[in-house]
């Protein structure tokens, strides 16, 4: 079946650009460290485990609940991204970088949307590929290894490419009439004034374009997929789906305040590049492949001193099979358990099977905006409340006049994408536990850094606005999520 194949120069590819995406996502997560992921910040290790915590979850992130021990272990993470970005014992970073993703997941998932899941679940599957194999130090150190650029498929380079179908076609079969019959959905998505950006307004006043992006976009996500897989013309259409999957994340990057989302499914998508395409990226890179290998090989000089390089395990015949066996059971399983979401689908997998995907983060489900989009758009107002006498403020936007009208340009008010994920997880009333914390934390830094105008008391108000079909206008509706008074 070579129309299955897989180039490892693909791969390789894939491999650095998703260590790219990692150090970058730490480093974006390191500005607010303390607040997320320590005894002093919103989500202390008591409301972590009284909460947002299943007992099959592994997570050396919950050993202390200080920020100093946060940093180590982020260094460590960063540290294992650094290796496997060069290819330096790819197959033991892979698998390190693979478990502390999993672990900084658990710590708080308050704050995660789907591109941490499509993240870790494409590192999980990456441990059983060869994608260390070229523009690696492992190459140059190994030259032998995998003598061909074009390998077979595998157990595990296929269930990558399903687990990239389940996140198209997947969250297609998960949406609603607002993407398949009604068209509506992006014109609810772009209302959202929390996700989007200025240049949004531009699409957003022009309701048969929208709906004809809708309908685009829904069958686009539905059907993309059989690119990947059919036997005739493979290189064409192979590239094609790439290509339009990178334009696809593009323009959602372009348009809509969803973090590292668009990044992460475009570098997690270059491993189904042909070789056609990679022959083309080869010779373009032909006059800087020398200095790269030599910039490897330099590095690597001065990495083995401190840890000894070695060449990937391989594993008995028997070890070979009892792996192949438990990766068929593996990709089974995630396949029924993204099967088991459909709504339609009746037979739903075991509870008694859904601790391997809690444990391993196997567990999945791909309905971004489904199945139908989130409607409850609003703004925050911090209602601080000085000593009497003196006037209550907004602790957003202290120097103004207290008010509940929108902000001008809401979505910069969120000061990345994991405080807008968020502050939409604080509005639902499963996670009202979220709250408490959120008002103490806020109040008491304030009046950390504010000795001069300190508050006695806060208020977490919620200015919730409908979006109502075809541009109507929804009066906004004030809601106290929460109080906390003096100490």
């Amino acid at each position: 079946m070579k129309y299955l194949s897989f180039d490892l120069r693909a791969l390789a590819c894939m491999r650095i650009g998703v260590a790219f995406v990692l150090m970058l996502d730490l480093l974006i997560r390191l500005g607010d460290l303390e607040v997320f992921y320590s005894n002093t910040g919103v989500v202390p290790l008591d409301m972590l485990f009284r909460y947002d915590w299943n007992d099959y979850y592994i997570s050396v992130h919950t050993i202390s609940g200080l920020w100093q021990v946060e940093l180590v272990l982020f260094f460590i993470s960063f540290v294992c991204a650094a290796m496997l970005c060069m290819g330096y014992r790819t197959q033991l970073f892979t698998v390190l970088s693979w478990f502390m993703l999993l672990s900084l997941h658990n710590r708080n998932s308050l704050i995660l949307q789907g591109g941490d899941d499509l993240l870790r679940m494409v590192l999980f599957w990456a441990m059983f590929i060869p994608w260390g194999a070229r523009y690696s130090y492992d190459r140059i150190a190994n030259h032998s290894a995998f003598p061909t650029i074009v390998i077979p498929t595998s157990v595990a380079t296929f269930a990558y490419m399903l687990q990239l179908s389940y996140l198209y076609t997947g969250s297609a079969l998960l949406k609603g009439p607002e993407w398949n019959s009604d068209f509506t959905a992006l014109y609810y998505t772009y209302s959202l004034d929390q996700i989007s950006y200025s240049l949004t307004s531009y699409l957003y006043y022009h309701p048969l374009l929208l709906k004809e992006l809708t309908r685009v976009a829904y069958y686009f996500e539905l059907l993309v997929p059989i690119l990947f897989f059919l036997p005739f013309a493979h290189s064409f259409f192979r590239s094609a789906a790439v290509a339009m999957i990178i334009g696809f994340h593009a323009f959602n990057g372009l348009t809509l305040f969803i973090g590292l989302f668009p990044l992460i499914g475009m570098v997690t998508i270059l491993g189904v590049l042909p070789s056609s395409v990679m022959d083309k990226v080869d010779e373009w890179m032909r006059k800087i492949k020398p200095l790269g290998i030599q910039c490897f090989s330099f590095i690597g000089l001065h990495l083995r001193r401190q840890l000894r390089w070695k060449a990937a395990i391989t594993l008995p015949y028997v070890w070979r099979q009892v792996q192949t066996a438990l990766l068929i059971f593996l990709m089974l399983f995630v396949f029924d358990w993204n099967f088991s979401n459909l709504s339609f689908i009746h037979s739903k997998l075991s509870d008694r099977l859904r601790g391997i995907g809690y444990g391993l983060r196997l567990d999945q489900s791909w309905g971004m905006f489904a199945p139908g989009v989130f409607k409850d758009d609003g703004w925050y107002v911090l209602k601080g409340i000085p000593e009497e006498g003196i006037e209550s403020f907004d602790l957003l936007h202290p120097d103004k006049e207290l008010t509940l009208d929108k902000p001008e340009h809401l979505v910069t008010a969120f000061k990345n994408d994991r405080w807008r994920k968020y502050t939409e997880n604080f509005i639902f009333s499963d996670h009202e536990f979220m709250r408490g914390y959120f008002c103490s934390y806020t109040k008491r830094t304030w009046n950390e850094r504010h000795t001069d105008r300190k508050i006695k008391s806060l208020d977490i108000i919620y200015v919730k606005e409908y979006t109502l079909p075809d541009y109507q206008y929804a009066i906004p509706k004030e809601q106290v999520l929460w109080h906390c008074g003096s100490d």
